[in-house]
C-alpha cells in the first residue's frame, strides 16, 4: 500500500511547514484543517494539516509519522486559505496565522522527562549535587555536570528537562543528558502535558418510568423515606441536576440506591458557558427606517440577495442610525439562511449594540473577544462551527470566526485603529488588519462587506470615491435632529487659577451648571489617564522618566500614590527628589482624568461622576457596568479617555466637553491630524442624540489648527479634501504603500548595527519605484528595556514592496541573528511609534 503524506504548518518557534507520513489508521482523519500532534526533533508539537504533500526528493525512511489527530476538521478549507493569504501578505509564519483562527486551549504541549534507570537507583548515586568548592573541581566540566544531574534526579525523582535547566543552568546540559542516556544511566521520555479546554458537562438524573416511580414511592414511604422523597422531587423537577438534588438534601447514597433499583438514571448534559447569559432579552424596539436608511437598505438587501461580493462604505453622520441598517441587513441574511459577522473596535465598549442585537436575534447572537474566559470562547467557537449560532459580534479576531454559510460582514467604526493588530514586541508577531481581512474574506466567499463610520479612514473614503467600494451615505440624523452646536475655546485667553491654567473654561463651567440644574447629562473627554502625565523638576527642567521605556512617568493619585509607566506598567512611589539633580522641587504637570475628576468634585459640590479609563475598567464586564450605571442615572457626568467617544448612545446627554483637544495632535505620525479629527468628531456626536439639542465645548491651545476647525464644523468633506491633497503630494496612503522594518534588542549598539546591515541589504534592491527612509531610532527609542530602530519603505505598489522585502529577507534575518536582535516587518502600518 502506498504511504500517504501531508504538509503540516507549525506555529513559532518552529514557524515552518513540514512533511509527515500518515499511519493507515489516520488516513481518513488527517484531512486539511485537522489539528494534529507531530514529532519535531525531541518534542511533540501541535500543527494544522494543510493538505496532501509531494515528498519529491525526500527519502521516505527519514519522514516521521503524525502521532495523533486531535480534531479531524477544526478549520474549514475557506479559513485555511484565508490564513494562507494573511501569512503571505503580512509576511508572517503560516502557523501563526492558523493558530490565530483556533479557539483557545486546543493545543497540546509535550515535555521531556528525565529519570534514573532502575538499575542505577541503588548503586553509587551521589546524594548531594557537587558544588564549585568540592574536590571534583579538577574534573572535566561535563563530568561534574553529569554528577550534578544524577544527584538532582536522585534527590527529586523524575524531572523535566526545562526544570533541570532552571536548576542547573542550560550550558552543556543537553550534551550531558545525551551522554547519560548513551551510557544507560538515565531514560528520557516524551510526556504529554494535556491541558486542553474541555467540554463542560453537568450530571443530571431522570426517572426511568414515571408509573414505576409512583409505585415505588408508596412502597418505600416507611422503608426508605429519603428515596421516596427523592422520587417525588424528580416527579416535580424532571432532569434535575446532581447539584440541585444534593442542595435539596438527597445524598449520593440515596441517588446510588435509586439507580441500583433501576428507578432513576444519570446522564451527562453539556453546559454552555455563555458570556451573554446575564443579558436579559427585553422587548424588541421596532423602529421604522428613515427615508435615507431605506434608500441604503434597498440597495444593500438587493446585493445580499444576489449572493456575490459587494464591498460598500456607509458614511453616516453621528446619530444617523447606522446600527438600524446593520440590524435590518442581519435580519435579511438570517432569512436567507446565511450567517453574519459584525466587527466592533472594542467589544467592551459596544455592549449597547450587543443588547440591541440580542433583543432582535436572541440566542442566535454570539460574542467573541479576549476578555471572555477560555471556556466561554471555546464553547462560543464550537457553537458557531456547528451552526447553532449564526451571528457573531466581536473585536478584530472575530473575523476568523467559523460562521457557517457566511453572507454578511459588517465593520462598524471601520476607521478605528483597534482593527490593526500591531504588537511588534513579541518574539513572533502577527500583524494584520481585521478590516482589510474582512474585505478579502468577503471577496473569497462572495458576501456583502459593509464598512460603517461617521469619520471613514481616508483609505476607505478614497476607495469609495474612486469606485473600488460602493458609497452609501446617511447625511442626516434620525428624525432630522440637528448636529450639536460646537464652541471652540482658546485656553490661552482663559485666566489662570492658583498660578495654573484652568481645567474648565468659563464657557464650559457655565454650560455644565445649566445642565446640572436641568437634570441633563454631560460627557467629558480627556485623553490622558492618571492625575498628572508629567513630573518635572523646577530646578533642572528634567522630567521623571521610566528607565525601561524612556518616557515620562504618570502620577496616579490613590490611597497609595504611585508613578506608572503606561507602556511597560512599571510603578513606584513618587520620588522624593529629582533623579537627575537631587532637587526636592518636583511639580506635577499636565492634566489626566483623575485630576479632572478631582476638579469636578471641588468646583461642583454634590456632582456625581463616573470615570471610565484603563484604571477603572481593568476587569471583565467593567465597561458595561459603568455604562449601565450612567444610563440608569447614577451619575451626572461620564468622564473618560477615548473610551467615551465610541459607541455610546444616551438620549439625555446634551453637553460634551473636550478638556484638551491638543493631546496627540502633533505626534510624529502622518496620521496624527486624521486621528484628532476622528476623535473630536466622534465624541462631539455623543451630544444631542435625543429630543433636546446638544452642545459641544472644545478647549484648545491651538484654535486655528485645521483638523480641529473641520471637526468643530463636523465637516468631513473639507478635512478629507485637504488631507488627501497633502497625502498625494507626500506619497503617503492612500496614494502610496508602506512597510516598516523594526529592529529590537537589549544592546543598543547591536540594534543599530543590525539595522544598518539590514537596510544596506534592502538598498541593494532599491529602484526608482520605491523610497527607503532610515534607518534611525524609532519615536519610542527605548521600550520595555529594548532599544528600537526602524526603517520605512514607501512605494506605489505593495506587491513591488513585498518583492523587495522578500529579496532582502535572508540577509536581513542573518544580520539580526548575528547581532542578537529581533527583526519584524509591519505591512500597512497604522502608527510609526
Amino acid at each position: 500500500m502506498t504511504r500517504r503524506y501531508v504538509e503540516v504548518a507549525l506555529p513559532p518557534p518552529v514557524a515552518r511547514q513540514l512533511t509527515y507520513g500518515l499511519p493507515t489508521e489516520l488516513e481518513n482523519e488527517a484531512q486539511a484543517g485537522a489539528l494534529v500532534l507531530v514529532p519535531v526533533v525531541q518534542r511533540l508539537l501541535t500543527g494544522i494539516v494543510l493538505g496532501p504533500a509531494d515528498i519529491g526528493d525526500l527519502a521516505p525512511g527519514k519522514i516521521r509519522n503524525v502521532e495523533q489527530v486531535l480534531d479531524t476538521s477544526l478549520l474549514s478549507p475557506e479559513i485555511v486559505e484565508l490564513c494562507r493569504w494573511m501569512a503571505s501578505y503580512y509576511v508572517a509564519p503560516l502557523g501563526s496565522a492558523l493558530m490565530a483562527a483556533l479557539p483557545p486551549g486546543v493545543k497540546l504541549n509535550s515535555n521531556r522527562l528525565v529519570q534514573l534507570r532502575e538499575t542505577n537507583r541503588a548503586h553509587d548515586m551521589p546524594q548531594t549535587a557537587p558544588d564549585a568548592t568540592s574536590e571534583l573541581d579538577a574534573r572535566p566540566e561535563a563530568e561534574i555536570l553529569e554528577e550534578r544531574v544524577l544527584a538532582e534526579l536522585g534527590r527529586s525523582g523524575p524531572l523535566k528537562v526545562s526544570t533541570l535547566k532552571r536548576r542547573l543552568g542550560g550550558k552543556g546540559l543537553e550534551k550531558s543528558l545525551r551522554a547519560l542516556r548513551r551510557t544507560g544511566r538515565v531514560d528520557i521520555a516524551l510526556v504529554l502535558d494535556d491541558r486542553r479546554t474541555r467540554v463542560l458537562h453537568q450530571r443530571r438524573f431522570r426517572l426511568r418510568d414515571e408509573r414505576a416511580a409512583r409505585d415505588a414511592i408508596a412502597a418505600s414511604e416507611k422503608r426508605a423515606p429519603r428515596q421516596a422523597a427523592c422520587l417525588r422531587h424528580l416527579l416535580d423537577h424532571p432532569n434535575a441536576a446532581r447539584r440541585d438534588l444534593v442542595e435539596a438534601g438527597f445524598s449520593a447514597a440515596v441517588l446510588k440506591g435509586l439507580e441500583q433499583r433501576d428507578l432513576i438514571e444519570g446522564f451527562d448534559e453539556e453546559v454552555i458557558r455563555d458570556p451573554l447569559a446575564h443579558i436579559e432579552s427585553g422587548p424588541v424596539t421596532e423602529l421604522s427606517p428613515t427615508r435615507d436608511q431605506q434608500r441604503v437598505l434597498d440597495v444593500l438587501e438587493q446585493a445580499l440577495d444576489a449572493g456575490s461580493f459587494y464591498p460598500a462604505l456607509l458614511h453616516g453622520v453621528t446619530g444617523s442610525g447606522k446600527t438600524l441598517v446593520y440590524i435590518r441587513l442581519v435580519t435579511r441574511a438570517l432569512a436567507k439562511g446565511c450567517g453574519a459577522i459584525v466587527l466592533v473596535p472594542e467589544i467592551a465598549l459596544a455592549w449597547q449594540m450587543v443588547r440591541r442585537f440580542k433583543e432582535h436575534f436572541g440566542d442566535q447572537i454570539a460574542v467573541l473577544h479576549s476578555q471572555l474566559s477560555v471556556g466561554e470562547r471555546y464553547d462560543t467557537w464550537r457553537r458557531l462551527r456547528r451552526g447553532e449560532q449564526r451571528v457573531v459580534i466581536g473585536a478584530r479576531s472575530a473575523i476568523l470566526a467559523p460562521v457557517q454559510n457566511l453572507g454578511l460582514i459588517v465593520v462598524d467604526e471601520e476607521h478605528d485603529s483597534s482593527y490593526k493588530q500591531e504588537d511588534l514586541e513579541s518574539s513572533h508577531p502577527l500583524t494584520y488588519s481585521a478590516r482589510d481581512l474582512a474585505l478579502v474574506r468577503g471577496q473569497r466567499q462572495d458576501v456583502v462587506v459593509l464598512l460603517g463610520s461617521a469619520t471613514p479612514s481616508l483609505e476607505s473614503y478614497w476607495n469609495a470615491s474612486t469606485g473600488k467600494y460602493h458609497l452609501h451615505t446617511l447625511p442626516q440624523r434620525v428624525d432630522d435632529r440637528p448636529l450639536p452646536t460646537v464652541v471652540v475655546v482658546d485656553m490661552k485667553r482663559e485666566p489662570f487659577q492658583k498660578k495654573q491654567r484652568a481645567i474648565f473654561s468659563r464657557d464650559l463651567r457655565l454650560k455644565m451648571h445649566q445642565r446640572l440644574e436641568r437634570g441633563e447629562k454631560i460627557i467629558l473627554l480627556q485623553n490622558r489617564r492618571g492625575f498628572a502625565p508629567f513630573i518635572t523638576c523646577a530646578s533642572c527642567g528634567e522630567a521623571v522618566q521610566c528607565k525601561s521605556c524612556r518616557v515620562s512617568l504618570t502620577y496616579h493619585r490613590a490611597k497609595a500614590p504611585q508613578t506608572r509607566c503606561h507602556y511597560c506598567d512599571f510603578c513606584a512611589p513618587p520620588p522624593p527628589v529629582c533623579p537627575s539633580c537631587g532637587s526636592a522641587e518636583l511639580r506635577f504637570e499636565g492634566v489626566g482624568t483623575q485630576r479632572v475628576e478631582s476638579a469636578l468634585l471641588e468646583q461642583f459640590p454634590g456632582i456625581r461622576v463616573i470615570r471610565m479609563d484603563v484604571d477603572t475598567t481593568g476587569w471583565k464586564g467593567a465597561h458595561d457596568e459603568l455604562v449601565e450605571r450612567f444610563r440608569r442615572g447614577e451619575a451626572d457626568v461620564l468622564l473618560g479617555t477615548q473610551m467615551v467617544a465610541k459607541g455610546l448612545d444616551f438620549p439625555d446627554v446634551t453637553l460634551v466637553g473636550v478638556i484638551s483637544a491638543d493631546t496627540g495632535m502633533h505626534l510624529p505620525d502622518f496620521r496624527a491630524a486624521e486621528r484628532s479629527f476622528q476623535l473630536l468628531t466622534q465624541v462631539a456626536g455623543r451630544s444631542g442624540r435625543g429630543q433636546r439639542p446638544g452642545e459641544v465645548v472644545i478647549q484648545t491651545l491651538l484654535p486655528d489648527d485645521e483638523a480641529l476647525r473641520s471637526a468643530s464644523r463636523q465637516d468631513y468633506e473639507a478635512f478629507s479634501r485637504r488631507e488627501l491633497e497633502e497625502r498625494r503630494q507626500s506619497g503617503f496612503p492612500p496614494f502610496g504603500r508602506l512597510l516598516v522594518f523594526r529592529w529590537r534588542g537589549t544592546d543598543e549598539h547591536g540594534v543599530e548595527q543590525a539595522a544598518q546591515a539590514g537596510t544596506a541589504a534592502l538598498r541593494q534592491g532599491l529602484d526608482e519605484h520605491a523610497i527607503l527612509l532610515g534607518p534611525g531610532p524609532a519615536p519610542l527609542a527605548l521600550l520595555r528595556g529594548h532599544y528600537r530602530w526602524q526603517a520605512l519603505l514607501r512605494g506605489q505598489s505593495v506587491r513591488h514592496l513585498h518583492d523587495m522585502a522578500l529579496g532582502a529577507m535572508p540577509a536581513m534575518r542573518e544580520a539580526a541573528k548575528h547581532h542578537a536582535t529581533a527583526f519584524t516587518i509591519n505591512v500597512d502600518p497604522l502608527t510609526m511609534m
